[in-house]
């Protein structure tokens, strides 16, 4: 056992508090609106949509900024998920990145049950579904990710322990050296700014961030070491045919990225 691991088992010594206990018992509900099937657990707010006729498209806006993790790493081997919801952003790399393994880790069963059974979830070797606590999984393991995607919610937001400096340092590492972790956070949230100084401080400052919509969601990327490629005419070119790779357009989230990452005289990514 490595000493990281050491530390990080002390950390998250539990095995299953009463908050995650709790989430498990949350009702979980399906509704579909003009060809959107949208899933809500425990409230009306809408955690994932998808297009009845087009399952893999993207329908949320934070799930299409995510997208732009392929300008980062566009053939990825293994990907870690905590939270699985409707499982869009699952079905988007299982989809596009063919070479990927994806381990999916959801503590909420019913959830799962509801993801294949109305979010055409594919059922593959090359993606694993696991009913679990994602942090145990990863004090228990030690497999190194190039992508770790954390979208973890229940009816009052993102848990504590999903904010927290220990969990970010956990997330770190299980990367790959050129791996990078995502969160999606609420940008209505006002600890929002203090969770993303908190995941600044872990990445040594490593970090982007791109606001999905007004107030929506902020996504967050932290790399354990600088991308090798941060040229906004470089970046801009790959955009585009990731655009026509996914079928999505994503220029608007692109400059969204470049309006929040990069001086007005820069030319490339700047992490503030």
């Amino acid at each position: 056992m490595s000493m990281s691991k050491k530390i990080i088992s002390k950390f998250f010594s539990y095995q299953q508090s009463p908050s995650f206990t709790e989430l498990q018992d949350e009702p979980v509900e399906v509704s579909e609106v003009d060809g959107i099937r949208s899933l809500h657990i425990g409230t009306d707010t809408i955690q994932s949509s998808m297009r009845i006729k087009d399952p893999f498209f993207l329908e949320l806006n934070y799930t299409k900024v995510m997208a732009l993790s392929l300008l980062f790493n566009d053939t990825p081997n293994h990907i870690l998920t905590i939270g699985l919801g409707g499982a869009s952003m699952q079905k988007f790399y299982y989809k596009h990145c063919k070479e990927a393994h994806i381990t999916a880790l959801e503590l909420h069963q019913q959830v799962i049950n509801v993801a294949y059974a109305y979010f055409e979830l594919p059922e593959d070797p090359r993606l694993d579904v696991i009913q679990g606590d994602g942090i145990s999984f990863m004090v228990k393991h030690e497999q190194a990710y190039d992508i770790i995607l954390s979208d973890a919610f229940d009816e009052y937001g993102i848990p504590d322990v999903f904010t927290s400096k220990e969990y970010y340092t956990l997330c770190k590492s299980r990367l790959t050296d050129q791996g990078f972790f995502m969160i999606n956070l609420w940008g209505s949230d006002p600890d929002t700014p203090q969770y993303i100084e908190t995941i600044k401080a872990v990445f040594r400052g490593q970090v982007l961030f791109v606001p999905a919509g007004n107030p929506g969601n902020i996504i967050v990327m932290a790399f354990r070491k600088s991308p090798k490629e941060l040229r906004i005419p470089a970046l801009k070119d790959k955009i585009k045919t990731i655009e026509q790779m996914i079928g999505v357009e994503l220029m608007v989230y692109f400059n969204r990225l470049l309006e929040n990452n990069a001086s007005k005289d820069s030319h490339q990514l700047k992490f503030t």
